[in-house]
This record gives structure tokens, C-alpha cells and sequence, in this order.
């Protein structure tokens, strides 16, 4: 710190300079090293308490509410004050026809809700953009790979894409190549594409990009290796860092971000091949992981509870799942496993973490709720439906499509209350977007907002 005792300017002058004043200038560079001291201290425990519940916050109004799949790092949590509980199609904002069908999740900039689609009985993928205000279509943007061997469930419209305040980013996958792509929000022109090779999967992509700060991420994890973690400048696409990592039985899971209370920020990433995984989001360094503590695919995505635990999920078929609960150290250098929830869980739909309870919704409709510091199980009920897409929550109640296309809305409480069933008139397989007061619901091949 030997700056602080250089000498200000116009010391050299100070016995023109009145003794109060003098006094005032003295100080002033200890006051300054004093706050850079401060500065540097660890965060209290009230800070760190602050740190884990902003990680999966909503947003305050105005910000980004929904900028990749299933909103704020993947958690669920949207506002929406004067939304209904429940509603009909008649207090539908607007309902409109998608060029094709698809499996995405809308994701919403502003004035502006882009998701994709596939054009029957092509290879297309398709970028839709359209006005919050009345559904019209602004334009799209439209790319072809070729055929590709995909599972009877899922689609070439499946990732969903992620935005910042300019730009639109999606992932095209396909066994002749794969690309990422930026494209400008305004037209829908493209900015840059970056060619990530071909994707090897037997039930074909999944994973969707997220935006970190100026950067765009994405787990590019096939059945073969190489798979990876890839950075990229949000502006250019140039890539800023690459992690290689063993890949096996392809995880379409989305990772999500960790903000240790004392340390920077990291890329969860949970695979089959890797287990629970910490990258560093700047510089893409492993930080810390649990082997073999997932022993099936994972397609759910993992979140970040506001107790700043981690929750995973893994599992096959219908029958068989594996929640996995993890706690890391504050400064995000080491992770323990926590506790293990084993069949009340379920594969496909992510969890979601609701004022200090876990919500465990499983494909067969079955829905838990756990106290998520101890694992006590609350209660454990089932809605009539099977369910691909995953819960988010606002004002207190849950919102889930089922595949043949009703919206399930339950309490998120501590006692279980169904409260509504709301039929949408087409299946889904999507998980609905929070934006701006409305609720954004994605069927096969239909968009629709409902909110005020």
C-alpha cells in the first residue's frame, strides 16, 4: 500500500492551507486504505445468507425475467402478481399457430418471446420470433442439418434458446454438424455461427445455451467422447475458454450457475459420465465435483436451492429415479453430498425449490414435497397426467403441462391443494415462461399468453 503515503499535489502548499482543511487531507488517505480493507474482507453471514437466496430469486421488474430455459438460472420462480389462478381460453391474451412443432420453452426479451419449431415432414429448425403485445409473428430464421436418429419423444425443436438484452442464441445439433448461433433480436440476421462438430446420441440434443455476464455457454455432452464445456464472447463468438470432458449416455440437462458465498462464480454441470460437476464460469477451471454420484442419464437440469444447496436428478424410464443433494463449501472449492431422495423423484421434469421446500414432480404425475435443508418429507400426492415439462412457481402455486396438454396448478405449500386443471387443446411437452405479468404456455404447435 505504499501509494497511500505518496504525497497529494498540493501538499507542497499546505501552509497556505487553512489547519481544518489540512487536518481533513491527512486523514483522507487512511480513510481510503480503511475502506479498501474493509472491501476486502469476507462477506458476513447475513451477506452470505443474501448471496445463496439471490441465486435463485426472481428477478426485479425490468431485468431479464426469463432469458433461457425455465427462467432466472434455471430456477422457476417468476412474478406475476395479477396472475389467475385459474382462467379459460377466453381470457387467453392471444393464441397463435407456431410454423411446426416442437418440444422448446419460450424464452422472453422485452417486447419480444422467441422459441422454436420444427416444419412437418422436414428437418428444419425453426427460430420464431413474436410481439409479447398480440402474437404476431416478427419473423423467423430457418436452418437445416439433415436427418437425425431422435427418440419418439423428442424433437428437432427441442433446445430451447437463451437471450441477453440484443442478441438470440441457439444450438442446432445433428450427426453432420452442429452449430451455435447468435442472432440479432431486432430481424432475426444472423451475427455469427460457430461449427461445433457432428453430435452423436441415440435419442438425439436436448441441452440448451445459457448467458453468463458477456459470455454464452453450453454443455455440448454426446455418448461418445469428446464432449465439452464451451465459453464464447457473447458479441463475436470467439471462443473465450473449452473444457474436454469424458461424455457417455448424452445429457440433455441445462447447467445452471453457483455463486459461492466467499468465491467466483461456477457452471454446475450434472452428467452421468462426470457426476456433480463445478467449472469456473470465467475461466472454465474444474473447481470441484462428485464421482459416480449420478448412475443414470440425467436429463432433468440441476438448480440451485435458496438454502445454497444443489439439487440433481438422474434416472430411467418411468420407474427408476435418483434426487441427489449436494452442499459446497462457501468458498466453492469443495462439495459433500448432502442426503438422497430415491424413487419419489422423477427423470425428465427439473425440481423446483420454493421457500425453504423441494418440489419433486414426476412423470407419472406424482408430486413430493420435501423440507429442503432436512429432507422431511411434507407430502406426497398425484395429479391425473404424464408430464415432460417442468413446474415454475408464482405466487405460491406451481404450473406444470401435461402431455396431453392440461395445466396443472397446485399450491406450493405445505399441505398439498390442487387448484385448478385447465385444458389447453393440444399436448405439450414444454415447460411455460414468466414475463412482464403474463405466463407464456407453449403447446406442440401453438403459443400462448395468458396475464395481464
Amino acid at each position: 500500500m505504499n501509494w497511500f503515503l505518496t504525497k497529494l499535489p498540493f501538499e507542497t502548499a499546505s501552509a497556505r492551507i487553512p489547519c481544518g482543511i489540512r487536518a481533513a487531507v491527512g486523514i483522507f488517505p487512511w480513510l481510503v486504505a480503511l475502506v479498501v480493507i474493509l472491501s476486502a474482507l469476507p462477506p458476513s453471514a447475513a451477506q452470505a445468507q443474501q448471496a445463496q437466496q439471490a441465486q435463485q430469486a426472481p428477478p426485479p421488474p425490468g431485468a431479464l425475467e426469463w432469458p433461457r430455459f425455465r427462467g432466472p438460472n434455471g430456477s422457476g420462480l417468476g412474478a406475476a402478481p395479477n396472475l389467475p389462478a385459474s382462467f379459460s381460453a377466453s381470457d387467453f391474451n392471444w393464441r397463435i399457430e407456431l410454423p411446426g412443432a416442437g418440444h422448446s420453452s419460450p424464452v422472453i426479451c422485452g417486447d419480444r418471446v422467441f422459441v422454436t419449431a420444427n416444419p412437418k415432414g422436414t428437418t428444419q429448425r425453426t427460430v420464431i420470433c413474436a410481439s409479447v403485445e398480440d402474437g404476431r409473428i416478427l419473423w423467423t430464421r430457418t436452418y437445416d442439418f439433415g436427418p437425425d436418429e431422435l427418440s419418439t419423444d423428442n424433437s428437432y425443436a427441442a433446445s430451447s434458446p437463451a437471450v441477453d438484452t440484443e442478441r438470440v442464441y441457439l444450438q442446432w445439433a445433428s450427426p453432420k454438424d452442429s452449430v451455435l448461433v447468435a442472432l440479432d433480436q431486432k430481424d432475426g440476421h444472423e451475427i455469427w455461427n460457430l461449427h461445433l462438430g457432428p453430435f452423436v446420441s441415440e435419442d438425439g440434443p436436448g441441452t440448451s445455451p445459457i448467458v453468463f455476464e458477456d459470455m454464452v455457454i453450453l454443455n455440448f455432452d454426446q455418448d461418445p467422447w469428446p464432449s465439452f464445456l464451451l465459453a464464447v464472447d457473447a458479441r463475436t463468438g470467439k471462443q473465450r475458454w473449452r473444457w474436454e470432458h469424458d461424455g457417455w449416455n448424452n445429457t440433455p440437462s441445462t447447467p445452471c450457475l453457483f455463486y459461492p458465498p466467499h468465491g467466483d462464480p461456477q457452471v454446475i454441470l450434472a452428467t452421468m459420465s462426470l457426476g456433480l460437476q463445478a467449472v469456473d464460469a470465467r475461466t472454465g477451471r474444474p473447481q470441484w465435483s462428485i464421482p459416480d454420484l449420478l448412475k443414470k442419464r440425467c436429463v432433468a437440469s440441476p438448480i440451485v436451492t435458496d438454502d445454497g444447496l444443489i439439487v440433481a436428478q438422474c434416472g430411467e424410464g418411468r420407474a427408476e429415479s435418483f434426487v441427489e443433494v449436494a452442499r459446497p463449501a462457501a468458498d466453492g472449492r469443495s462439495a459433500a453430498p448432502a442426503y438422497e431422495v430415491v424413487r419419489v423423484g422423477g427423470h425428465v421434469p427439473t425440481p423446483i425449490s420454493v421457500d425453504g421446500r423441494l418440489y419433486l414432480w414426476k412423470e407419472n404425475g406424482s408430486i413430493t414435497c420435501l423440507r429442503t435443508e432436512t429432507n422431511e418429507q411434507l407430502w406426497s400426492e398425484r395429479v391425473r397426467g404424464s408430464f415432460y415439462g417442468s413446474p415454475v412457481c408464482v405466487n405460491h402455486r406451481l404450473y406444470n403441462i401435461s402431455t396431453r396438454g392440461d395445466l396443472f396448478v397446485v399450491a406450493a405449500a405445505d399441505h398439498f391443494q390442487q387448484i385448478a386443471c385447465i385444458p389447453l387443446g393440444e399436448g405439450s411437452y414444454a415447460t411455460p415462461a414468466i414475463s412482464g405479468g403474463r405466463i407464456y404456455l407453449r403447446t406442440f404447435t401453438h403459443l400462448i399468453s395468458v396475464g395481464k
